[in-house]
């Protein structure tokens, strides 16, 4: 062979192994994201997997019958160390918010008020909680958990201020009452406005400094502090001092994944994930 064919074939031999190793490194990348991936499933599965517990393990330690922001509940937990990561949570009584669904039979026009009033402290425009105020009011049906998280969104976003509106009000059936014990003074002032300022403070020091276990004791406190006319305003009230509505928000760090979800908890259903009224992915 002459040694021109010689290098011709050397080169063409080259060549081949130049691809050969081209194709072989393309499959050994495509491998190594393919298992990338994979892992990365597995961590986020894994990752929900310690979410679902975690809501599981809050349920559970959620108290039962009389709910005060004193209890255990309400000690926000920076991070629980499991496994690879570390889980952290908050927790908020729902029934401490005001119930939209009594705007559905407000027949003194009391709630109507107390949702204006609301949204004027967080600043929602005043066209807004008009329009909104007509649509719940034309309602014939309660508000379920899912149908209260659409207030307030326009074209799909929803601004500032009705997202701080969302951490004031919430809805259940209207005759399961709102907690007495975690109602912000500001609610409790927007539904008590016949009490008075010193009765109102009157009312708050004792909720604060000695949490009452059932609404009948604090009626009776009511009627030998404030007067019996003050007792009558409460009973009159959809009042209570227990709660089985709660939403908890939880934060998990597995690795490098971070995952957030917000649950709503019904602790006075069934047990388990049937207790999961609501699962929220958070930002």
């Amino acid at each position: 062979m002459r040694r021109r064919d010689r290098g011709m074939a050397l080169i063409q031999a080259l060549l081949i192994v130049a691809a050969l190793a081209a194709v072989a490194t393309a499959l050994l990348l495509r491998a190594e994201r393919a298992r990338e991936r994979l892992e990365w499933r597995f961590t986020a599965d894994q990752a929900g997997l310690y979410l679902d517990s975690g809501a599981e393990l809050l349920r559970t330690s959620l108290p039962r019958g009389a709910v005060y922001l004193a209890q255990d509940w309400n000690r926000p937990r920076e991070g629980l160390e499991i496994d690879r990561g570390r889980l952290g949570w908050s927790v908020t009584d729902l029934r401490g918010r005001f119930n939209v669904n009594l705007l559905l039979a407000d027949e003194t026009g009391l709630y109507r008020d107390v949702f204006e009033g609301l949204a004027r402290e967080v600043g929602v425009p005043r066209a807004e909680v008009a329009a909104t105020l007509r649509g719940l009011e034309e309602r014939t049906a309660p508000l379920g958990n899912a149908e209260i998280l659409a207030l307030g969104f326009d074209d799909g976003e929803r601004d500032e201020a009705w997202t701080e509106m969302l951490d004031l009000v919430w809805a259940w059936p209207a005759e399961e009452g709102m907690n007495l014990n975690t109602l912000p003074e500001d609610t409790l002032a927007l539904l008590l406005p016949g009490i008075g300022r010193s009765g109102l403070d009157a009312l708050r020091r004792e909720l604060e400094g000695d949490p009452e276990q059932s609404y009948e004791t604090l009626l009776d406190w009511v009627e030998d502090r404030l007067g019996e006319e003050t007792r009558t305003l409460l009973e009159a009230m959809p009042f209570s001092t227990e709660s089985s509505l709660f939403m908890a928000r939880l934060t998990l760090q597995l690795d490098t994944l971070v995952l957030r979800r917000s649950v709503v908890l019904d602790t006075g259903g069934p047990e388990g994930v049937s207790a999961i009224v609501m699962s929220i992915p958070g930002p």
